[in-house]
């Protein structure tokens, strides 16, 4: 069982970054850092099936949980992802029941869900034993669905009753953007939104998670107060252009009095 799962299930605040670059071993080299899991993004980056699985490889050698976004609710798209064994799937821009309900279906077998069945990485290519895996495979999967609509509001109570969905994880910017507010998700109304949704979901047993960008410790802050269990910071470009930035400045000192 990964870092990320076992700390869930202990009530203890995940820590996590994400990934977006194609090179794996920036996976390998990040995840040696000591996040509790890595979010891959195939969502709005270059990342190909291929990559993907070379990303998945990098964080089992630095022994690292990997959550993988895909681009949509799409059982199609999501099944050769399933079968590369990730800890979680996340589903963006969840904004309904039916949405909801698919998405979650799409990552287990019947008869709970629709998965089709052909694991490859996931029992490592033979070494686990399908009796084994088909036993613990909903347990060691988290079902991911993003918050980043407005619109998904006005269903939240409905798709909180679905059995089988781990972690509902807010997209503050998106949900800002959806309300009018772009790049001002400190706005009061998308506050007053964000304090129900996170009221309703521990009201309802799941996991409450955020995924954000780069930022100061005060808004991390922030989301700790809020109640957060999973909490997804910055990424690997952030981390490029930041360390960069930093060391030329340091040169710049130095060598430009």
């Amino acid at each position: 069982m990964g870092n990320l799962i076992s700390k869930l299930r202990a009530d203890i605040p995940a820590l996590g970054t994400h990934i977006s670059l194609n090179d794996p071993d920036i996976s390998e080299i990040i995840g040696n850092v000591g996040f509790d899991y890595l979010w891959i993004d195939t969502e709005h980056t270059s990342i190909s099936l291929e990559c993907l699985q070379h990303h998945l490889v990098a964080c089992r050698a630095a022994g690292v949980s990997a959550i993988v976004r895909v681009p949509s609710v799409d059982r199609i798209r999501v099944k050769p992802i399933l079968e590369m064994g990730p800890d979680g799937i996340v589903f963006p821009q969840v904004n309904s029941y039916e949405q909801a309900l698919e998405a979650v279906q799409s990552c287990m077998y019947p008869p709970k869900g629709v998965r089709g069945y052909g694991p490859r990485r996931a029992v490592q290519y033979g070494n686990i034993a399908l009796a084994d895996y088909l036993q613990t495979v909903d347990q060691n999967l988290l079902r991911i669905l993003q918050f980043e609509h407005i619109a998904a509001h006005k269903d939240l109570d409905k798709i909180l009753t679905i059995q089988d969905l781990d972690v509902i994880m807010l997209g503050p910017c998106d949900l800002a953007c959806s309300m009018n507010h772009i790049n001002d998700w400190h706005h009061p109304e998308v506050e007053k939104v964000v304090k129900e949704v996170f009221q309703k979901v521990h009201a309802a047993g799941k996991k409450m998670g955020v995924s954000f960008g780069a930022c100061p410790i005060s808004e991390m802050q922030y989301y700790k107060n809020l109640g957060t269990d999973m909490l997804s910071i910055a990424s690997d470009t952030d981390y490029l252009y930041l360390g960069a930035k930093q060391v030329l400045k340091d040169l710049k000192t130095v060598y430009r009095q």
